[in-house]
């Protein structure tokens, strides 16, 4: 088995070189959208195959391989954001991973194992551990029970307790080389790879769901508000963009918002630049003390995507302060 994406090659060959002993807890780090959790999955297989290839890889043949690809393996545990349900009935995804999982990870981890090889327990997304969760599980990673190998995925790692991240062996995945991502996007049938590599932060997985989503018509009506300031109604737009997405919203947003302070900084264009013209002259007008508190706004409102606020009433907040940042 390879490594998941062509850009993971060097990581995954520096964690079958491990696989003899590996570390007892893995911390894989990096930006959104660079397949760490593919690369985690990757390596847990690879972990409880009973038949690996002479690199360490997993065969995909053996029983082994065949329970985890159907997520039914005894060894391997998956640590993640559930569904709840609402009390008006609709299902969403938890906003943290919460003590309870994490409790029943550690007396899961008690147990024998089955097959007598590793056990893989994989948390992802780590960042989304609460306080409770994240003391639950340290005491595990002080001391973790013998082939007992913890996977931590993480985009934030700073998020994480101090403590947590003391105990394990990070590796961190960095942005891949723009000719190697755009030569894979262009493989998955996507057009306009540099402008969407652009757009995501050269992340190519993100920049494949933007080309995959209906994401790039509600980045261009929002966009095209937001260049013309001063005839922004924010009462309006509020109503009409509450449909849109909280996490899409805070991804065009503050990379729009990064754009106007590189420019007003005298810098260049990065993600937008297909807006290159409007940038350049609204960055000029910005107050940049207005616009530095906006960005700090939100960069702050992309840790409570999820919150059940008022979201019409939130978007005609902030695009009242939007508009004061060109007063």
């Amino acid at each position: 088995m390879s490594a998941p994406y062509p850009w993971l090659a060097s990581p995954w060959q520096r964690l079958l070189a491990t696989r003899a002993r590996p570390a007892q807890a893995l911390l894989l780090t990096g930006p959104r959208g660079v397949g760490k959790g593919a690369l985690a999955l990757a390596w847990a297989q690879a972990l409880l195959c009973e038949a690996p290839q002479p690199d360490g890889a997993a065969c995909g043949q053996c029983a082994a391989c065949h329970w985890f690809e159907t997520g039914g393996h005894p060894d391997f545990r998956l640590v993640s954001l559930q569904e709840k349900t609402t009390k008006d009935g609709e299902t969403r995804l938890a906003t943290a991973i919460e003590v309870d999982q994490a409790r029943e990870a550690v007396d899961y981890v008690q147990l024998s194992t089955y097959r007598a090889g590793f056990r893989v327990v994989l948390v992802n997304p780590a960042d989304s551990l609460n306080l409770a969760a994240a003391n639950a599980l340290l005491k595990v990673l002080e001391e973790p029970p013998l082939n007992t190998v913890f996977v931590l995925v993480s985009d934030q790692p700073r998020r994480l307790l101090p403590t947590i991240r003391s105990r394990c062996t990070r590796l961190d995945i960095g942005l891949p080389p723009l000719d190697l991502a755009a030569q894979w996007l262009g493989a998955q049938g996507v057009a306009d790879a540099i402008q969407l590599l652009a757009l995501s932060g050269g992340t190519p997985l993100d920049a494949q769901r933007w080309a995959e989503g209906s994401e790039l018509d509600e980045r261009r009506g929002v966009l095209e508000s937001l260049a013309r300031p001063a005839k922004l109604d924010p009462v309006t737009l509020g109503e009409r963009w509450k449909a849109v997405s909280p996490q899409t919203w805070h991804n065009v947003v503050y990379k729009w918002l990064g754009d106007l302070l590189a420019v007003r900084l005298r810098g260049s264009v990065q993600f937008n630049r297909d807006f290159v013209d409007v940038l350049a002259q609204l960055g000029q007008q910005a107050d940049l003390a207005k616009l530095l508190a906006l960005a700090r706004m939100q960069a702050n409102e992309g840790r409570t995507l999820a919150h059940p606020l008022n979201r019409a009433l939130q978007l005609e907040a902030w695009l009242i302060q939007y508009r004061h940042v060109f007063d």
